[in-house]
């Protein structure tokens, strides 16, 4: 069967990256506002130190999608590279069926350790815990369809999936906090966004009995797909580092309610990064399906242009607003963040132009750059861990400024390398 995409990939310059980009952005920053909203009302309505909870928990989820995000930018770029359609939906339809192994004793075992977890982390619901941890079994199914979503640039399905997750989140945990079931009703709604992600990134077919299917052989390929997956494990690992390791310092270093700021903080660092994150799922498969000769840097400059310009207009509007923008997003009892808010949302931004550098280099064969962000992230956080014992009450405005200079530092490695990589590729 011959192959056919949703976008002529091999044919995609610049200005056909405008329009999927764009649609994309626009998608992930309609979910984006979602959750900036539903954080919005839960800060006011717990208050620091139960949103602190709340912040955790979602780190927690969070940080379990960005180490399986590895394997989707993986299986996108094997679909991108696949010259047959239903080779990739077969082996996605296997890798569903057989994630179940894995993932329905990492459920019972979360289940068993959830009291322990939540003394170690100072987290009130272990409960919460419990309930989360029901969703399990489709993290990775999730994971594995939108991958193939996003390799074959399946816009409309994405969309959705995206959609349908941050709809039932929001309005799954508003109802059932105010029906009073607390902190494990907003995980079961969490837990049921999950399950939406699922089934709207999926066919009607998928949802056959693996008997029902052709059976899929293990081939090159897909034993391919395992080391494919290991630089982006170790770019998801740096991003969890980068951006939520914070929270966690916060938690077992700080009072509930500086910890309660950090999450705050948290929560503006990730609508920066995750505005633009969208940037890299329409890159990666752009750059995976060039050839060798095709070494023109122009869409991750152009993206990268983007990130800036887009930053740069934002930030002229929150720096001499910053009192009315935590105000507005986290409620009067964060206004000590007035004046480091900027750095958090920078630190954001300049992470995400990271990303793409790293994405970039990765869907080029050039795995080295995912080692870059994991060694800043490592640096980061031995850093900001070491200060903060060696100077007692460290301020966070300090806590996030060294934290920026870091990634600025980590931005400017990756710049070199590929600087120093379009010298060396073959030319056209």
């Amino acid at each position: 069967m011959s192959r056919t995409l949703s976008l002529p990939l091999r044919s995609m310059r610049s200005s056909a990256l405008i329009g999927p980009a764009t649609a994309l952005f626009v998608s992930a920053n309609i979910a984006n506002a979602a959750n900036l909203a539903f954080n919005m009302v839960f800060a006011r309505i717990m208050g620091p130190a139960a949103f602190a909870d709340l912040t955790l928990l979602l780190t927690l989820k969070l940080g379990v999608l960005s180490f399986l995000g590895a394997l989707q930018f993986a299986i996108a770029e094997r679909t991108a590279k696949e010259p047959q359609i239903e080779q990739s939906r077969w082996r996605g339809f296997d890798m569903s069926w057989r994630s179940l192994k894995v993932s329905v004793p990492a459920m019972f075992l979360v289940m068993a350790l959830a009291n322990y977890l939540a003394t170690a982390l100072n987290f009130s619901s272990p409960m919460a815990l419990v309930i989360l941890a029901i969703a399990v079994p489709f993290f990775l199914p999730m994971i594995i369809y939108r991958g193939l979503a996003q390799g074959l640039v399946d816009l409309p399905r994405i969309i959705v999936s995206i959609q349908a997750e941050w709809l039932i989140r929001l309005l799954g945990s508003v109802l059932l906090w105010q029906a009073g079931f607390g902190l494990p009703g907003i995980a079961a709604a969490v837990g049921l966004s999950i399950l939406a992600g699922f089934a709207f990134s999926t066919q009607r077919r998928d949802w056959q009995w693996p008997g029902q299917r052709p059976g899929l052989v293990v081939d090159a390929q897909t034993r391919a797909l395992g080391l494919a997956t290991v630089p982006y494990l170790i770019l998801q690992f740096a991003q969890v580092l980068v951006l939520d390791s914070d929270i966690f310092l916060a938690k077992i270093s700080f009072s509930a309610d500086t910890a309660g700021l950090v999450a705050g903080l948290l929560l503006i660092q990730r609508v920066f990064f995750f505005a633009f994150l969208s940037c890299s799922t329409i890159l990666q498969p752009l750059v995976a399906r060039q050839s060798e000769k095709e070494t023109s840097a122009s869409n991750l400059f152009l993206l990268l242009a983007a990130v800036a310009i887009i930053t740069a207009l934002a930030l002229a509007v929150v720096v001499p607003n910053s009192a009315f923008v935590v105000g507005i997003m986290l409620g009067d009892s964060y206004s000590a963040l007035t004046s480091v808010v900027w750095i958090s949302a920078l630190t954001g931004a300049v992470f995400m132009a990271s990303h793409l550098c790293a994405i970039y280099q990765i869907a080029r064969g050039r795995s080295g750059a995912a080692i870059v962000v994991l060694v800043f992230g490592l640096l980061q956080l031995g850093s900001l861990f070491a200060i903060n014992h060696i100077f007692a009450g460290l301020e966070i405005r300090t806590f996030f400024g060294l934290k920026l200079v870091i990634q600025l530092g980590c931005l400017a490695v990756l710049m070199g390398m590929i600087s120093m990589s379009r010298k060396t590729d073959p030319k056209p």
